[in-house]
């Protein structure tokens, strides 16, 4: 069984994303910025669309260890609260990993590189980062429980974190004792150097109070990293961190310091470049957050493309394994391509706007490839042929009037 629980709850989470934006505007707030809420939910697609490949082989793997299981654990209440507990555990640890290492941190950056804190940020989801810890839960397989319950369990405790991601809920009283709050997550996404490695938990904060690294929210929380990406592209966003440990270790003498420093600390240097650097103190009040002056009417365009590509990635997600590798490697390929340029159109690039006419050529091709009714997909073909049309040349209009780099 290889059931994606996540497409079913992507109209859940855009209502209640929805919601959230009214209540912001109600409140006369600014937790939300249109080109940052769609880099969030475009880098969230790419995961699942990614997904696609690596959650097969993660199974596979996890299938292959179950099978030198050393007890038949059945699957009821009981056992599922048990392998809940269990998961959620390896999670604290897995996530300490992603945060305390610098490979880690590497695949797990970009869910903190947002520098809002709304619930488009919780499906900010590294590209990489399941594939780079999965090793850490197979001994749950080893131990007798089954791939349907993993499946089932970890779908909640996922499912779980998305609600945590607001600011428009205060602490909860009792239950902040034993379970992840927005209050507790609020800290753990703050770049604040008192609350940087802080409240690792998934679904239950009791890891981080046994583990020595709880932390309380009373300071006002300052979102992001301490050295910001400054780009709303989803591929660079997931990938940055790796070139910037290249540049960082370049002035080390010695090349097994290069080595280290992947799988040392955030922050390392070797004692006689001055030893560890820590994060500085910064206020939301004169800190000034990564944006660009661009032309307004891109707000619309860039709306009517992304509602596009959520009805077509749900369609995709729905059939993908109903479509050989080639068809699924083409079909990932343009849609990472499209979150690519959309999100890129925010920051007054010129080729972005060349290779969204090219993207748009596509178009009507990969509806073509989609393993659907044939009179239906012919339909599609041609509606998507002519709303390409229209879409370039709508295109074309915006990047005449653009203020645009080279």
């Amino acid at each position: 069984m290889n059931i994606n629980y996540i497409i079913f709850a992507i109209p859940f989470f855009l209502l209640l994303i929805g919601i959230e934006v009214l209540v912001d505007k109600k409140n006369k707030g600014n937790a939300f910025r249109l080109n940052d809420s769609i880099a969030n939910l475009n880098i969230g697609i790419g995961e699942q669309v990614i997904s696609v490949f690596t959650r097969a082989f993660m199974l596979m793997l996890y299938a292959f260890v179950y099978k030198y299981r050393i007890y038949d654990m059945p699957s009821n209440l009981f056992t599922g609260l048990v392998l809940l507990f269990a998961f959620d555990f390896i999670f604290y640890w897995a996530h300490r990993f992603g945060h305390e290492i610098n490979i880690g941190w590497g695949g797990h950056i970009v869910h903190h590189s947002s520098e809002e804190y709304n619930l488009t940020v919780a499906l900010r989801q590294p590209w990489f980062f399941s594939a780079m810890t999965f090793f850490m839960f197979l001994p749950l397989a080893w131990l007798g429980f089954k791939p349907e319950l993993l499946l089932i369990v970890a779908g909640i405790d996922i499912l779980f974190q998305f609600w945590i991601h607001t600011k428009f809920i205060g602490k909860l009283g009792f239950i902040e004792l034993f379970l992840n709050t927005p209050s507790h997550h609020r800290v753990h996404h703050g770049r604040n150097p008192q609350y940087i490695d802080k409240n690792y938990a998934g679904m239950f904060i009791i890891w981080d109070r046994i583990f020595g690294t709880f932390e309380e929210e009373n300071e006002e929380v300052v979102y992001g990293i301490t050295s910001p990406v400054n780009s709303w592209n989803p591929a660079w966003t997931n990938i940055h961190y790796f070139f910037d440990l290249v540049k960082i270790g370049n002035p080390f003498p010695r090349f097994r310091d290069k080595v280290k420093l992947f799988f040392k600390h955030p922050g390392w240097k070797p004692d006689e470049l001055g030893g560890t650097e820590f994060p500085q103190k910064v206020d939301n009040k004169t800190y000034k957050k990564f944006d660009f002056v661009y032309n307004p009417a891109i707000n619309k365009y860039v709306l009517v493309q992304f509602a596009i590509l959520t009805v077509v990635v749900v369609t995709y997600l729905a059939v993908e394994k109903q479509m050989p590798f080639w068809k699924n490697f083409s079909a990932a390929f343009y849609l990472l391509l499209t979150l690519t340029v959309m999100a890129t159109m925010f920051e007054n690039k010129r080729w972005t706007f060349i290779v969204e006419n090219i993207r748009l050529l596509i178009f009507p091709l990969v509806i073509f490839l989609l393993p659907i009714n044939f009179t239906l997909q012919l339909v599609l073909t041609h509606v998507a042929f002519l709303s390409s049309v229209a879409f370039i040349l709508w295109n074309s209009r915006l990047q005449n009037h653009q203020i645009v780099k080279p």
